[in-house]
C-alpha cells in the first residue's frame, strides 16, 4: 500500500510539473510604422516567448518589406521596449548578442523614450535578433516597440536607415491542448491504478 501510495504520488507530482510547463506561451507583435518609410507595412515582427522559468526569450525579425531591400550590413542596430518595474533590472538581467549593451530610458526617434534599450555597433547588426531577460514574465513586457533598422539599397543609399515602431499583437499562442489533455489523462490512469490495488 505504501508503494502505491508513493507511484501515486509521483505521478502526481510529474504530472503537475508537466501541466505548469505546459503553460509556457508565445506572443507576437508587429512593427508598422516608420519615420521615413510608409506606415501599416509590416516591417519586423517581434517573437516574445516563455519557455523557460524565469526568462523571456525574444526574437526581432525583419519582413520582406525591409528584408527584399536589404544591402551590405543590413541589420538591426536597436531595439527599445517598456517594461513593468524596469528600475529592478540591471545589466546582468539580459542575454544579449556579443557586443551589444542594454541602456535604461533612452529615446528612440520620434517615438520618445523606452524602459529599455538595446544597441548594437555598426559591425554588430543582427537579423535576427535575439536576446532573453532574465526574472520577467509576459505581463511584465508592455506593448509598444521601436527599431532603429539600417543598411537598405535602391531609392534609400546604401546606408539607408529608418526607426520602426508598433504594438499591433499578431498572435498569442495558447496552452496546447494536448499537454492538458495528457495532464488530465495521467491524473485518471493514476485514480485507476489505485483503485484496482486497493
Amino acid at each position: 500500500m505504501k508503494k502505491l501510495k508513493t507511484m501515486l504520488g509521483s505521478i502526481v507530482v510529474f504530472t503537475l510539473l508537466l501541466v505548469s510547463r505546459a503553460e509556457a506561451a508565445t506572443v507576437q507583435y508587429l512593427l508598422d510604422q516608420s519615420n521615413t518609410l510608409i506606415d501599416d507595412v509590416d516591417y519586423l515582427l517581434v517573437t516574445i516567448s516563455d519557455n523557460q522559468p524565469g526568462q523571456l526569450d525574444f526574437t526581432v525579425e525583419t519582413q520582406s518589406a525591409l528584408s527584399d531591400i536589404a544591402g551590405g550590413n543590413f541589420g538591426i542596430a536597436s531595439f527599445a521596449l517598456n517594461i513593468v518595474s524596469a528600475m529592478d533590472l540591471s545589466g546582468d538581467d539580459f542575454l544579449l548578442p556579443d557586443r551589444w549593451k542594454v541602456q535604461f530610458d533612452k529615446g528612440m526617434s520620434e517615438a520618445g523614450k523606452f524602459d529599455v534599450r538595446l544597441l548594437g555597433t555598426g559591425q554588430t547588426r543582427q537579423d535576427p535578433l535575439q536576446f532573453s531577460i532574465l526574472g520577467l514574465e509576459l505581463d511584465d513586457i508592455i506593448p509598444g516597440f521601436a527599431s532603429h533598422t539600417s543598411g537598405f539599397t535602391g531609392e534609400y543609399g546604401s546606408a539607408g536607415s529608418a526607426f520602426f515602431y508598433g504594438d499591433t499583437m499578431v498572435a498569442a499562442i495558447p496552452v496546447p491542448a494536448a499537454f492538458w489533455l495528457f495532464g488530465s489523462g495521467m491524473l485518471l490512469l493514476g485514480s485507476v491504478a489505485t483503485r484496482r490495488r486497493i
